[in-house]
């Protein structure tokens, strides 16, 4: 996995509990109190299972409440450090459609090609006239994190649009599909 997406997720744990939770979650997911996680070095999937389950632990909420969490900070923080994204985009399919693009984007900086190649494999969309459907399969299972996002970007441009998750990793699918329908 790359390191950008664990920053925003220790601003979540860190708005939720402050940097005493952010330490202890560290801590009991076996993380090196000073590590700093870079945007585009892989880390291990397993380390990021690991530091999921201890903020789950630490700030006592559900894996789904802390994905939103995680969520609302990742879009807060794209929207500082990336705002030519959204000033592309405008609406949120948009955004939603060139995901693949971007998430591909960063795959494409790294050195080692097999890394690029599985963060690279992680996402496929298809796209239908009122529908996107969106294929993703990695071994993180952060399926609860891109609903979170998805519905997130959603809202941030005011459309309106369903969010369904029809096939999932949790529940033995061999891999997560949503469904994104757009309401009018």
């Amino acid at each position: 996995m790359l390191g950008y997406p664990f920053r925003p997720l220790l601003q979540a744990i860190e708005a939720a509990g402050g940097m005493a939770a952010v330490g202890e979650v560290k801590r009991r997911a076996g993380v090196p109190a000073g590590r700093t996680y870079r945007m585009s070095e892989v880390y291990s999937d397993t380390e990021c299972q690991r530091v999921l389950a201890a903020a789950v632990d630490v700030l006592g909420r559900s894996a789904e409440e802390i994905c939103d969490l995680w969520a609302a900070a990742f879009l807060e923080d794209t929207q500082k450090r990336f705002p030519t994204w959204y000033a592309m985009c405008a609406d949120a399919r948009a955004l939603l459609e060139c995901h693949p693009e971007i998430h591909d984007g960063f795959a494409a900086s790294l050195t080692d090609p097999e890394a690029s190649r599985a963060v690279a494999q992680k996402f496929r969309i298809e796209k239908r006239e009122r529908e996107l459907i969106v294929h993703y399969r990695s071994p993180n299972r952060l399926c609860r994190l891109y609903r979170a996002l998805a519905q997130r970007v959603i809202a941030h441009y005011g459309d309106a649009a369903d969010v369904e998750e029809t096939q999932c990793l949790h529940r033995g699918d061999p891999e997560c599909e949503f469904r994104i329908r757009w309401i009018s």
